[in-house]
């Protein structure tokens, strides 16, 4: 991956001293460049560069790769989405002060993307770029972050999915639908489910749908 793509998956905010510093990036050498497009319900719509994403999810599915690795490059793969978005910035690998606990990504996010204002200002991003459903204990860790940093929500990347059934809360699902009442939300995503994104707009529906089927999953 060229260092270009690297950069915009650094952590380091767009926004430096009050200045939005997200169009002075330089586009990837040989890609075309992102365009946007008319506003779409209140805000302009930014095509990803198709050719990023997979580039992302192949080293993400090399298996010739270390498992860090491939996990790295599905957390590249979730900055590059998550930067394009306006008013979000992202922070990665923030470990506490014991260094007994490591969050992957750390999202910042002021409301200005139409479907990202029913996400909190702060939440936090896991990435499981596993080839099994992600099990009930890591998600019950998952939900220990968040409690430990009183943080109400956050996304899991789960590449392979979840345990259990939804439907039926079974498994991990349970874990989620037990935290819920507990005032903690966590939003599961797959790989599958982020291959199918083209644009902005693609990705904050995505995130809004699974924001809703996580509230709505709920039966208590």
């Amino acid at each position: 991956m060229s260092s270009s793509v690297c950069d915009w998956c650094s952590g380091r905010s767009p926004l430096v001293e009050g200045v939005d510093r997200t169009a002075q990036r330089p586009e990837p050498a040989g890609r075309p460049r992102l365009s946007r497009r008319a506003p779409r319900g209140g805000g302009f719509v930014t095509d990803y560069d198709v050719a990023a994403i997979e580039e992302f999810i192949n080293r993400g599915l090399d298996k010739g790769l270390t498992a860090k690795a491939r996990g790295d490059a599905l957390e590249d793969l979730f900055c590059y989405l998550l930067e394009l978005l306006p008013g979000v910035s992202v922070r990665r690998k923030v470990v506490d002060r014991f260094k007994s606990s490591e969050v992957d990504i750390i999202v910042a996010n002021i409301g200005e993307a139409r479907w990202l204002k029913t996400y909190p200002t702060i939440f936090l991003v896991e990435c499981k770029n596993w080839d099994n459903p992600v099990d009930s204990q890591s998600v019950l860790a998952f939900s220990g972050k968040l409690e430990m940093r009183y943080v109400e929500l956050g996304v899991l990347v789960a590449a392979s999915g979840i345990t259990g059934d939804e439907k039926d809360l079974a498994s991990a699902h349970h874990i989620i639908e037990m935290h819920q009442s507990k005032g903690r939300r966590i939003v599961v995503l797959t790989l599958e489910s982020l291959r199918k994104v083209r644009t902005t707009d693609d990705f904050e529906t995505l995130l809004r749908d699974r924001l809703l089927n996580t509230v709505g999953a709920s039966h208590l």
